[in-house]
């Protein structure tokens, strides 16, 4: 049995499995404080859950699109399952899974590379329950006593990440890089369409637009 049949055949199957099972016990797991509170007498409406869903929903419909298909690639099956059990995707798990594959040498999208990515990403979840037991400890006692300056900073986490992994895949084409940026900029200075709109368009936008250049033979390797 060849390396490809070991994949899909022997690997991925069981994973799918312990996925969907993980996945629906949290889901079921989510619903416990909302039963905890309806033991307590603390029960809303039927129009208040509506308001409440209706306001969730428009924040995060979007993102139950977008955040599989644009993740995937580089989180495979396996680290799919995982990091959207865990959580904190966009800035940890992703990271550490596009930073393994780099380090590795191993192409995103490959068998491989779904199993560097599984075991990047296993690793990021067990550091980071360490650091949320050490920061449950004592990082209120830190952060109390932090600068405004410093808490400030901490805004810029997220932008500063995303940076770094545009910065890395830019590496790799520019033209396309650039072409992202400019949907980017072009969409968020204009504002044309709202907040959520613009993460579909720079997403599905770029797909577009590099399966057209690929198939003009425009999209090689960096230059």
């Amino acid at each position: 049995m060849g390396e490809e049949e070991v994949f899909k055949q022997k690997f991925l199957p069981g994973i799918i499995k312990l996925g969907i099972i993980t996945l629906l016990i949290g889901v079921l797991l989510s619903f416990v404080p909302a039963l905890y509170l309806y033991t307590q007498g603390i029960i809303p409406s039927g129009h208040q859950i509506a308001v409440g869903f209706g306001l969730i929903f428009a924040a995060v419909a979007a993102f139950y699109f977008v955040e599989p298909i644009s993740y995937y690639p580089i989180l495979g099956i396996p680290g799919t399952y995982m990091s959207f059990l865990a959580g904190n995707i966009s800035n940890m798990r992703l990271p550490c899974a596009a930073v393994a594959l780099e380090s590795a040498g191993v192409a995103e999208g490959t068998n491989k590379g779904s199993i560097i990515a599984t075991i990047a990403i296993a690793v990021s979840i067990i550091v980071n329950a360490v650091i949320l037991l050490i920061g449950a400890l004592g990082g209120a006692v830190v952060m109390s006593n932090a600068s405004p300056s410093v808490l400030h900073a901490f805004d810029f986490i997220l932008p500063a990440i995303f940076g770094a992994i545009f910065g890395q895949f830019a590496l790799r084409n520019y033209k396309l890089a650039g072409i992202a940026l400019a949907i980017g900029v072009i969409l968020n200075v204009t504002k044309v369409i709202p907040g959520w709109g613009v993460l579909l368009v720079c997403i599905f936008g770029t797909v577009a637009i590099s399966r057209l250049m690929w198939e003009k033979g425009m999209l090689g390797p960096k230059e």
